[in-house]
C-alpha cells in the first residue's frame, strides 16, 4: 500500500477521520499511550522489522486492526525520535485492507536514529515499539607513506610505523568520543580493549593515530575496530572489524618472512629468510600455537648468500622464529722453536662456536574455512532464509555471524548471530520484510587459534505479498 509522509504536520484529513479525543496527542508520553491502548470497540497491533538496524536501513511496520468494520480504516503512524522534547508526532498514514491489515513499507522514509513508534486507528492505540538504531560507522586504515592497509594486511610494531584509523559516523554528534579497540586475546569474543581515542569533528569525521607495541605473537589474534559509544541518539555503534598480522620489526642479522601471512586451513606455506653470516649456517625453525611454548621443528643449513626456506602446513595460527649458529674454524699459535731441541709442536685446530642469532617472530594466520548452503533465496515478504554449513578446523562453541552489506556497498554489519554446534556445524535464519534485493554473508571473527573468514556473498530477493499475508496469525 502507498503511504504518505506527514513529516510532523497533522494534516486536515487526519483530523477529519481520527478522533483526537481518543488518540493520544502529539506530545503524549509512552505511559499515557499505554493507558489508552484498548479503549473503544477496536484494538490494533503493531510489529516493526528488523530491529535493531544500522542507520539508513529500511524498516517495515505492519499489523492489524481488530474489530467490526475494520476495512478501509485510516491508520496513522506516530514517532518520537530519541532525545526529542517534542513528544510523539504523526509521520505517515495508510489504510487497512479488507481484513483490517495495514503496512508501512518503508516506515519513516529513512531511519537514522533510535525512536519509538505507535499506530492509531478507529479509536484504538497500539503498544509503543522501541526501534534501536546504530549509527553507520565507516573505517579506513592507512600506514606509513599513506598506504592503504585493508583487512588481512601486515602491520609492524614500533614508533617508526604509525597507522591512521579514520572514518565517519553518520549521524554523529560533533565532539562525541570514538574508541579504537583491539580484541583481547585472553578474553571472550566480545572482550575489546581500548588502545586509542579520538573525537568527531564538525563533519562527524574522526582520525586516530596509533603505533602498535604488542605483535600478534604476544597478543593472539589482531582484530581491530572503532566504537562510537551510545550517545542518547543511537545505540553503541561499532565499525566493521579488521584482522591484521602485527609483526615485530626484523632483525637484520637474521630475517624471517612467511611467503603468505594468511592462509586457509589445509593450505601450505613457506618460511624464508636470510642469515647475514652467509652460507653454511645451521638454521633451526621453532614454532608454537596459542598458549604453548616454542619447540624446535626442523633444522637446515643456509644456502648461497645465507638464504634458507622451510615448508610448513599449520592447522592453527602459528608463531615462528629461527635461530642460527655455526662452528668457526680457528688455529692455535705454533709452539716456540727450542734453542737446542726440535721445533715445538704446532697447536691443534679448535672449533669456536658463533653465538646464536635469533630472528623476530613471524605470525602466520590460518583462516577458518566456512562452507555455506542456503534455503531458497527468492522469497516472499516475511519469509526466512536459513544459512547453514560447517567450519574447519573444529570451532564448536564459537560465535558465528550473519552480516548484511550496507547500501553503499562499503561495510558489512552483523544482523544475527549463533553458536557453532556439535561437529562444527552452524545454522542461522533471518526473516526479510523489505522488498528488493540484499547481499549477505556468514562470517567468523578471529581468535588466538585461528583467523576469521567469511563466505562468498549471497543475494536474497524479497517479493511483495498482500499485507494480510504479512500479518501474523492473531494480529
Amino acid at each position: 500500500m502507498q503511504s504518505r509522509n506527514l513529516r510532523g504536520v497533522v494534516c486536515a484529513g487526519v483530523l477529519a477521520l481520527t478522533s483526537l479525543a481518543v488518540l493520544a496527542p502529539s506530545g503524549a508520553s509512552a505511559h499515557s499511550i499505554q493507558r489508552l491502548r484498548f479503549r473503544g470497540p477496536h484494538r490494533i497491533t503493531i510489529h516493526a522489522q528488523p530491529n535493531p538496524i544500522v542507520a539508513g536501513e529500511p524498516v517495515v511496520i505492519f499489523g492489524r486492526l481488530l474489530g467490526r468494520d475494520d476495512q478501509d480504516r485510516l491508520v496513522v503512524l506516530y514517532h518520537r525520535a530519541a532525545g526529542s522534547l517534542l513528544g510523539f508526532v504523526p509521520v505517515q498514514t495508510t489504510q487497512t485492507d479488507v481484513n483490517g491489515a495495514y503496512e508501512f513499507s518503508r516506515a519513516d522514509g529513512r531511519v537514522d536514529t533510535s525512536r519509538e513508534w505507535y499506530v492509531a486507528s478507529a479509536g484504538a492505540v497500539s503498544r509503543v515499539v522501541n526501534e534501536r538504531v546504530a549509527s553507520l560507522v565507516t573505517l579506513g586504515v592507512t600506514g606509513p607513506d599513506n598506504q592503504a592497509e585493508p583487512d588481512g594486511s601486515v602491520l609492524y610494531t614500533g614508533k617508526g610505523f604509525v597507522y591512521t584509523f579514520a572514518g565517519n559516523d553518520a549521524p554523529g554528534v560533533p565532539g562525541a568520543r570514538v574508541l579504537l579497540q583491539r580484541q583481547a586475546a585472553a578474553g571472550g569474543l566480545n572482550d575489546w580493549v581500548t588502545i586509542g581515542r579520538g573525537t568527531l569533528d564538525a563533519s562527524d569525521d574522526f582520525s586516530i593515530v596509533h603505533s602498535f607495541v604488542i605483535p600478534s605473537s604476544s597478543g593472539g589474534d589482531a582484530n581491530v575496530r572503532v566504537l562510537v559509544p551510545a550517545d542518547g541518539t543511537n545505540i553503541a555503534s561499532p565499525s566493521q572489524s579488521f584482522s591484521y598480522e602485527i609483526e615485530q620489526t626484523q632483525n637484520p642479522k637474521l630475517t624471517i618472512l612467511p611467503a603468505s601471512y594468511v592462509i586457509e586451513e589445509g593450505s601450505k606455506d613457506t618460511i624464508n629468510g636470510v642469515d647475514a653470516a652467509g652460507a653454511g649456517q645451521t638454521v633451526t625453525l621453532y614454532a608454537h600455537v596459542a598458549h604453548e611454548q616454542f619447540q624446535s621443528i626442523a633444522t637446515i643449513v643456509s644456502g648461497s648468500g645465507g638464504t634458507y626456506s622451510f615448508g610448513v602446513s599449520p592447522v592453527y595460527s602459528t608463531y615462528y622464529r629461527v635461530t642460527s649458529s655455526s662452528p668457526v674454524a680457528a688455529k692455535l699459535s705454533t709452539g716456540p722453536s727450542g734453542t737446542v731441541g726440535p721445533t715445538g709442536p704446532t697447536g691443534a685446530t679448535n672449533a669456536v662456536a658463533r653465538p646464536a642469532t635469533t630472528s623476530a617472530v613471524a605470525f602466520v594466520g590460518v583462516r577458518v574455512v566456512l562452507t555455506l548452503k542456503t534455503t531458497a533465496t527468492t522469497i516472499n515478504q516475511g519469509q526466512s532464509v536459513t544459512f547453514s554449513g560447517s567450519v574447519n578446523p573444529d570451532e564448536t562453541g564459537r560465535n558465528i555471524y550473519l552480516e548484511r552489506l550496507n547500501a553503499t556497498g562499503t561495510q558489512w554489519h552483523i544482523i544475527a548471530s549463533a553458536v557453532v554446534g556439535s561437529d562444527s556445524q552452524y545454522s542461522l535464519s533471518w526473516s526479510f520484510y523489505e522488498i528488493g534485493s540484499e547481499t549477505l554473508r556468514v562470517a567468523m571473527v578471529g581468535s588466538p587459534e585461528n583467523q576469521g573468514n567469511a563466505t562468498t556473498p549471497v543475494n536474497v530477493t524479497v517479493k511483495a505479498v498482500p499485507v494480510t499475508a504479512l500479518v501474523p496469525a492473531g494480529g
